[in-house]
């Protein structure tokens, strides 16, 4: 058994290390191996969702954190994760939920206010947005995420200046559209695509992708 711990964790660390390398496609067949060993370890549920989703696969990201939420209900950082995938999947009500009940699991985690003011942001909701990544700086002022996020909500603020209401409604609609969806989801696919040899298990992994929803 300490042998087996010994093996987990070391994929763990090394899953880690090739997350914050940007291969996070790495990462992910190094986790489910681990996971071969510990399908029932709530953490390796979760850090598989986090690498599918920076490589653009949201709809597998979504099953590992759904996974995970089984595993181990109300976890605030599971639940901000699958909240935002939500998001990058058009699932806007259901992410904000999820991000909602994160900050009552967690009232001093200023990173889930800055995701639920995002996916206001994402959907051209100005004031809404402000309303939370305020919340978010007040908590922790000369974090540089938040700074970095409160600069393009800005910049995103004075980007809608130029439109109406109605507009920016019919904008939303639009970005919401199902196709529309899936046109960003492949963009968000192939972008992290681009320039590499995939490996087997991410060649199955971008098939299970695209039949889960964007094709």
């Amino acid at each position: 058994m300490e042998n087996l711990d010994k093996n987990i964790e070391d994929k763990i660390r090394k899953a880690d290390d090739l997350i914050r390398k940007g291969q996070s496609s790495s990462a992910v067949s190094i986790i489910k191996e681990a996971i071969n060993f510990a399908p029932e370890m709530t953490y390796l549920h979760y850090l598989l969702g986090i690498a599918r989703m920076k490589c653009g696969r949201f709809f597998l990201a979504k099953k590992a954190l759904e996974r995970a939420d089984q595993l181990e209900p109300n976890r605030s950082d599971n639940l901000r994760s699958l909240g935002w995938v939500k998001v990058m999947l058009g699932n806007i009500e259901e992410a904000r939920t999820d991000l909602r009940k994160a900050i009552s699991l967690d009232l001093t985690d200023p990173l889930a206010y800055v995701d639920l003011a995002m996916s206001y942001f994402h959907y051209y909701e100005v004031r809404e947005g402000f309303e939370w990544i305020e919340r978010a700086k007040a908590l922790d002022p000369n974090n540089p995420y938040i700074l970095s996020n409160y600069q393009t909500a800005k910049e995103t603020e004075k980007e809608f200046l130029k439109y109406s209401k109605k507009q920016l409604e019919k904008m939303r609609k639009e970005k919401l559209n199902p196709e529309a969806q899936k046109g960003f989801q492949l963009s968000i696919l192939r972008k992290y695509s681009e320039g590499r040899t995939p490996n087997d298990d991410e060649v199955k992994e971008i098939g299970e992708e695209l039949k889960l929803g964007v094709i």
